[in-house]
């Protein structure tokens, strides 16, 4: 029996909240444990609200990820509900953001360019008839050749994002760092991604 909408819409949703909490964990640094605190049990309760502030960590670093996704894939279900494709602007992604200031415009900007890629994928995944997320990409694509495409495609975009912020929100070595492992860790998995969804392909 053909997936509904709905249906389609919760297995895309469930598959990015995976990736977002697997990037998460990979990106937010895990506390130590140190031999300390065997002898001193200070140490342990100081472990112990570390690990919690990771915890939240991963699920905030996670949301955060999601959100940006859900935007899109929100977007391109009610495009395919209303049979017609809308033209967003920044006041429908970002209504709650002032943007006041040239970079902080021109962020939104380079984000709702993302969010466009986003959409465009997300609408050729509701489209096709599936049952499982793998047979929604296969349908969409086709082929790796053409996912990678997209893929491309997303991660350029995603890179004026990055370069942005560095020049003119996230200066500071520490800052650089955090970017540098979100945006290795992402490649690593959509390329993980990539031959499962295209497996026996050359990819």
């Amino acid at each position: 029996m053909p997936l509904s909408l709905q249906e389609k819409y919760d297995i895309i949703f469930g598959h990015e909240q995976q990736f977002a909490y697997r990037l998460a964990k990979d990106v937010v640094k895990k506390p130590e444990v140190s031999v300390w605190m065997i002898l001193l049990p200070i140490l342990f309760v100081h472990y112990m609200m570390k690990i919690s502030q990771y915890k939240q960590g991963i699920h905030d670093f996670a949301n955060n990820i999601l959100g940006t996704k859900k935007k899109a894939l929100d977007k391109a279900l009610k495009d395919i509900e209303i049979g017609e494709i809308q033209d967003y602007g920044p006041e429908d992604y970002f209504p709650q953001v002032p943007l006041e200031s040239k970079p902080e415009i021109e962020l939104a900007e380079k984000q709702i360019n993302v969010l466009k890629l986003m959409e465009e994928h997300y609408r050729e995944m509701l489209g096709q008839q599936g049952a499982t997320l793998e047979e929604l990409v296969r349908g969409a694509y086709g082929s790796s050749g053409e996912y990678r495409y997209y893929l491309n495609k997303l991660a350029a975009a995603e890179d004026e994002i990055s370069r942005h912020l560095r020049e003119n929100f996230h200066s500071s070595d520490e800052s650089g760092s955090v970017m540098d492992r979100i945006e290795k860790r992402t490649a690593e998995l959509r390329e993980e991604e990539l031959r499962f969804f295209f497996q026996g392909e050359a990819v």
